[in-house]
């Protein structure tokens, strides 16, 4: 089975929708990227296949949820997430387990509604804040007390 993702625009498979399923049932491809001009892309592939990588992650969630729960399991967490994430090196050591133990938290979250986007937001989130930790100026920009002006005025009154 191949890894590949093919990337055609999506005039392609309007004009040889027959063409392009043939080719997902190949095995050549793994999904095909759709091009739009005016919009998102799209992802197409076959629904035993989205399946099988909503199974494999959550597997995968569930070994690191097991992990998490025993110290040497978390100590090889912690330890292998430099390796995944270069950038946690900025983070201060705390920061650096509660990324962990939020990130399987949040992965599980999200495998069990079946929406990866909550797990990307995070880790999106941690490696800004990563980079504020990396940046002297950014880091001291940061850290000065923040006056409160109050509620926010509602703009219907």
């Amino acid at each position: 089975m191949a890894n590949s993702i093919k990337e055609i625009p999506f005039s392609q498979l309007v004009q040889k929708p027959r063409e392009t399923v043939e080719e997902l049932h190949s095995g050549r491809i793994r999904a095909v990227r759709l091009h739009r001009r005016d919009d998102e892309d799209l992802l197409l592939m076959p629904a035993a296949r989205a399946e099988q990588e909503h199974s494999a992650m959550d597997a995968v969630t569930r070994l690191f949820v097991s992990l998490l729960k025993t110290d040497d399991g978390a100590r090889n967490l912690l330890q292998a997430l430099p390796d995944i994430f270069p950038w946690v090196r900025f983070l201060p050591e705390q920061d650096v387990r509660e990324f962990l133990v939020e990130l399987v938290e949040v992965a599980r979250a999200s495998v069990s509604v079946d929406n990866l986007a909550p797990l990307a937001q995070l880790i999106t989130e941690w490696q800004h804040t990563a980079e504020v930790y990396a940046d002297p100026e950014l880091r001291a920009a940061f850290s000065q007390p923040i006056e409160d002006f109050g509620p926010v005025p509602d703009p219907k009154d």
